[in-house]
């Protein structure tokens, strides 16, 4: 099943970069660490094209795409209706310096949909979702400090970019441990840290703490770590957790909104947030994002004294508008989420008989949209620290075995598998197919060293 031509063109692209781009790529999380890839491979993979289900290097391989540039795509890459809503737009202008018609029909058409847009304000990423979202929690609160948790990645600003991806399993709960230089030590000070889905930890930790802290952030499905799921009545504990205390509970569906339900996780478990915030997803790959919540905390944002402050130059551009409304009116359509949840349920079932048929304890946790293998010996995972038991060689073997075969998965086993609208029957029982056969070579530790050939 093998027909790789190789990763020469990449391999030159990544070493050009290098001249001129620090590390080589414009985002950290491009960087591949995979020493099974890295070792007969570049550093980065170069894309030519992409659409649909597919997306084609610049050395003319093909993949089925499950990384969806981290989850963005849920239609597909270039999807039509989208494609034509963007250009209807761009040829009127791509940004104006004052608003547009369009900003009002999304805003409105978020508050039919997610379950606690009461009122929603327009940025480009998620990290700014992010990072806005909790200047109002302070400012509305007139609190300084957050409850964030192991694991769980709000972004790539100071104010949380503690405890995530690749922090020492050995780390003290309760510590922030920074993931980055830079970050000031009085940011610290203002961070606690705690472990997902433990009932006991975090009510002592917010009935220690409330008088100083103005919200609790979480990831309601772990997207950035294999993508654990909430224990039953965990999201609920946090919302009785921080009314009761008077704290704000924001909901980062930055990769569970509209991947989850129509409505994010928090129509999925009936939970509603203070604030949410949402990106990717909602416009099928354009940068957009959104902070959504209730009214009286969202009117805490305005100019002058006594409000806060939220800006952007490309907030709330013509272009992504018409995107998110485009994708938003596609996902309202029964069919699209029909078809991912059966496409995804039916991957989850098929890979969990692959790893049983292959005698591999493992682990398919998740959602038909977004989900992730992980194979331990473990009989549950509800934390970050639980991964470390994860067995990192094989994911590492396999995605690499994968990848020689035309399948396009993260090398991080953190980030999960996604599912999207143009994904086929042949796409799935391609995938089936190569995942077993990538599996009996990725069970021989010298396996990926045969490709050798390939950096040629």
């Amino acid at each position: 099943m093998r027909s790789h031509k190789g990763f020469s063109k990449s391999l030159r692209l990544y070493e050009e970069a290098l001249k001129y781009i620090p590390a080589g790529v414009s985002s950290n999380a491009r960087l591949w660490a995979n020493p099974f890839v890295c070792s007969f491979a570049a550093c980065t993979i170069f894309i030519e094209r992409a659409f649909g289900s597919h997306i084609w290097d610049v050395d003319g391989n093909e993949y089925i795409d499950y990384r969806l540039a981290f989850g963005p795509v849920i239609l597909g890459h270039s999807y039509p209706a989208v494609h034509r809503a963007v250009h209807k737009a761009d040829e009127k202008g791509t940004v104006y310096g004052l608003d547009n018609e369009l900003e009002v029909k999304l805003a409105k058409l978020l508050c039919r949909v997610v379950p606690n847009a009461e009122m929603t304000r327009f940025a480009n990423s998620g990290t700014e979702a992010t990072m806005h979202a909790l200047r109002i929690a302070r400012g509305y609160t007139k609190k300084e400090k957050v409850i964030k948790f192991e694991g769980h990645y709000h972004g790539a600003h100071d104010y949380l970019l503690f405890s995530t991806q690749h922090m020492p399993f050995t780390a003290n709960i309760g510590k922030p441990h920074p993931q980055s230089l830079g970050i000031p030590e009085a940011i610290k000070k203002l961070v606690i840290t705690e472990r997902w889905n433990d009932f006991e930890r975090i009510e002592k930790t917010v009935k220690k703490n409330h008088r100083h802290t103005a919200a609790v952030i979480t990831e309601p499905v772990m997207g950035n770590a294999a993508a654990i799921p909430p224990k039953p009545g965990y999201l609920k504990h946090l919302k009785e957790l921080c009314e009761k205390y008077d704290l704000l509970l924001i909901f980062d569906e930055v990769k569970t909104g509209f991947r989850l339900a129509m409505g994010g996780a928090q129509e999925k478990f009936k939970i509603k947030p203070h604030l949410a915030t949402f990106s990717k997803s909602m416009g099928n790959g354009y940068p957009i994002a959104a902070i959504t919540g209730i009214r009286d905390v969202m009117e805490i944002i305005g100019k002058g004294p006594g409000h806060v402050v939220h800006g952007g130059t490309f907030a709330g551009n013509p272009v992504s508008m018409a995107a998110s409304i485009a994708t938003i009116e596609e996902l309202r359509k029964r069919k699209v989420f029909n078809h991912i949840n059966n496409y995804g349920s039916k991957l989850m079932r098929g890979l969990g008989d692959i790893f049983e048929k292959g005698k591999i304890s493992a682990i398919i946790q998740g959602y038909p949209g977004m989900f992730m293998y992980v194979p331990t010996k473990k009989k549950e995972i509800t934390n970050y620290r639980d991964l470390g038991a994860c067995d990192v060689n094989l994911c590492g073997r396999l995605q690499y075995e994968l990848l020689l075969r035309g399948i396009m998965i993260e090398e991080d086993f953190e980030e999960p598998m996604y599912t999207c609208f143009s994904h086929s029957k042949k796409d799935l029982q391609k995938t089936l197919a190569t995942f077993e056969e990538a599996m009996k070579a990725a069970k021989i530790p010298r396996s990926a060293v045969k490709a050798a050939r390939f950096r040629k």
